[in-house]
């Protein structure tokens, strides 16, 4: 690895970016870093390291800041630096990995240069830099001391700052800039002022010899500004402005949909460091009193729209923190994975928006309690106690969720449209809502549909992986398997391979199909009597069509009262079928769809003892690959 990404290095560095450089530096840095055992290396357009990994080198002694001081300034060859650069002590973290995380920030002539920081990461027991990260700033030839005042430097940025008629808040300091220039010298004053009628409090930069604008940062985060309209019983959005951030109202509706957002925002930036659902700062927007006795709520793309309810369905949504929380998790999605609302992508945008609807309702009161499984309970039949819309740990208890894979709604052949819920987008999200509550709290299928028997990981975790699944791993088309796919590679992410494991249990207990390959079959097995045996409750195995005549049979034994579903997917351009016999060879089921079409067979043992059967895989009219697989999951 350590040859190799110095040849890596080597290529990258030779780029034009780093003209400016002398070929004296750039030599020095390449045998700097090529003394390091680097596994991970990347660099800014200058050149200089922005992330490196690996076996860096050695702490001199026990003091681990002023070890990770001395570290730098003996590798600063590899950073490009001058000799002119100064860093100052920030901090240093200790974490329960036994690293330490020891930071600086890069000043010149005691003056702070502004965003330049360096981590280095130590390993305690050892001493070892594990790595270093952030940005450094090399220091060339710039000037030390202002031509003009902060007043008259400001008085020329504050116009193309777009402040206008400002107040300074705080006293001008002088700091360095980086730019695509190099560093500047630049004023850097706190104003506050107005426009558009909302304020705003900005720290801006202005060169120091010229007065240039050279940025803002914004010190208001607008993330949590609310506003709240009244539609007034009609369908007119975003309808009239009733209040806004920091303002109150005696309708208690209107102040339901202004608390409740702002719980789902501060719940989203506890956790996931979300600046609003665009992790940018969007206002939240809430209509409340939309439409005459209207039973919904919705996400339009822009904003939250509530119905108050018939009074006997429904009372008014805006009440209930999870119909909330659930309305604004539609629009985080709209911004990450964008999961198209039909077939299983819709149901997996149902259900995100309700499993963070759930665990927004365990950030505000505390803890889980009887009602966090229960989605629009505050809102859903007022006049009756208990019920809800939907029950994330029981989705059948609802009369119409689905909460089994094989079960799923709308399986095969389905036109997405408003008259059949876009193939049962919120029924089909029972799936994987059982799939959570599954991976928090432990334990099995509700109605027994599997015998998978799932290991809790507490909802800590578990939020952390779906969130990280949805904004990492998810597409538009992502499907159940894909679901499967990302959440389990988010936990290995996060939290290790087992902890991926145990994410699988979770989707193998709701009849998911796919999964790591675990077995791989084994010819000959072209007849019932060579049939390779199938042991192991989820098992997802490999295996090909290799010719016309090629038939694949699996064995499998399922226990007394258990019912079996086998999925089999072929390649996406093969049309292969899939067989159910029992032990004496009767044709029991049978699958066939077309080319790429995953099959499905489901069967009951009624019995009082174990039976065996076998499911075949063949080729429609003679199909086959010998390069592309198809793959068997059995789940009992």
């Amino acid at each position: 690895m350590k040859k190799l990404l110095s040849v890596l290095l080597t290529l990258g560095l030779a780029g034009t970016a780093l003209a400016a450089i002398p070929a004296a530096a750039r030599h020095e840095q390449l045998q700097e870093l090529g003394a390091m055992v680097l596994t991970q290396a990347s660099f800014d357009e200058q050149g200089v390291p922005t992330f490196l990994a690996g076996h860096l080198g050695q702490l001199p002694g026990r003091d681990v800041a002023g070890g990770a001081l001395a570290f730098l300034q003996e590798k600063r060859a590899a950073f490009l630096a001058t000799g002119r650069e100064e860093l100052a002590l920030v901090g240093v973290q200790e974490d329960e990995l036994g690293q330490a995380h020891v930071r600086f920030q890069q000043t010149f002539q005691g003056r702070p240069v502004v965003g330049s920081e360096l981590i280095v990461h130590v390993e305690l027991a050892s001493g070892k830099v594990l790595a270093v990260n952030g940005k450094f700033s090399p220091v060339g030839e710039v000037p030390t001391q202002p031509l003009m005042t902060a007043a008259m430097a400001l008085e020329q940025a504050a116009p193309a700052a777009g402040a206008v008629g400002y107040q300074v808040v705080s006293e001008p300091d002088l700091v360095y800039l980086p730019t695509p220039a190099g560093l500047r010298l630049a004023w850097r004053t706190t104003v506050s002022y107005e426009r558009e009628g909302e304020p705003y409090v900005d720290r801006i930069y202005a060169d120091g010899d010229t007065g240039e604008f050279l940025g803002a940062e914004g010190l208001i985060h607008r993330a949590l500004y609310r506003k709240i309209y009244n539609a007034n019983n009609t369908q007119t959005l975003p309808g009239t402005l009733m209040f806004q951030e920091g303002g109150s109202s005696s309708d208690s509706v209107a102040m339901a949909a202004y608390n409740n957002s702002g719980i789902t925002y501060n719940y989203y930036k506890a956790k996931f460091n979300r600046d609003s659902y665009d992790n940018a700062g969007a206002h939240l927007i809430s209509t409340v009193h939309y439409g005459n006795r209207y039973n919904n709520a919705f996400w339009n793309g822009s904003q939250m729209v509530y119905g108050d309810g018939d009074g006997t369905t429904f009372g008014p949504f805006a009440t209930a923190l999870d119909v909330v929380a659930h309305e604004l998790t539609h629009a985080v999605t709209d911004r990450t994975a964008g999961l198209a609302y039909q077939n299983d992508s819709g149901a997996l945008n149902e259900a995100m928006s309700d499993v963070f609807a759930a665990a927004t309702e365990v950030y505000s009161v505390g803890s889980i309690t009887s009602n966090t499984w229960k989605i629009g309970e505050a809102c859903y039949t007022p006049g009756t106690a208990g019920d809800a819309l939907r029950y994330m740990n029981n989705p059948t208890a609802d009369g119409y969720s689905r909460d089994y894979y094989p079960e799923r709604l709308y399986a095969y052949n389905c036109t997405p449209s408003s008259s059949n819920d876009y193939c049962g987008v919120h029924g089909n999200s029972g799936i994987a809502n059982l799939a959570f509550y599954l991976m928090v709290s432990g334990g099995s299928h509700p109605r027994g549909k599997t015998s998978i028997a799932v290991t809790a990981i507490g909802l800590a975790r578990a939020e952390q992986i779906f969130y990280r699944a949805l904004t990492t791993y998810l597409t538009s088309s992502s499907t159940y398997e894909a679901a499967r796919n990302a959440t389990a590679r988010a936990a290995s992410d996060l939290y290790g391979s087992t902890y991926a494991t145990y994410v699988h249990q979770a989707w193998d207990a709701v009849g998911v199909p796919g999964g790591p390959v675990n077995q791989s079959e084994a010819e000959s097995n072209g007849s019932i009597s060579t049939a390779n045996a199938i042991t192991t409750n989820g098992t997802n195995l490999q295996g090909y069509i290799g010719s016309t005549s090629d038939n694949d049979y699996f064995r499998l034994s399922v226990p007394a009262g258990r019912t079996l579903v086998v999925f089999m997917t072929p390649a996406s351009s093969r049309d292969y079928d899939l067989y159910l016999y029992n032990s004496a060879g009767t044709l029991l089921l049978r699958s066939e769809y077309g080319a790429g079409v995953r099959e499905q067979v489901v069967w009951q043992n009624t019995g009082t003892a174990a039976a065996t059967v076998y499911a075949r895989v063949f080729g429609y009219n003679g199909a086959y690959s010998t390069t592309s697989p198809y793959y068997l999951k059995a789940i009992w």
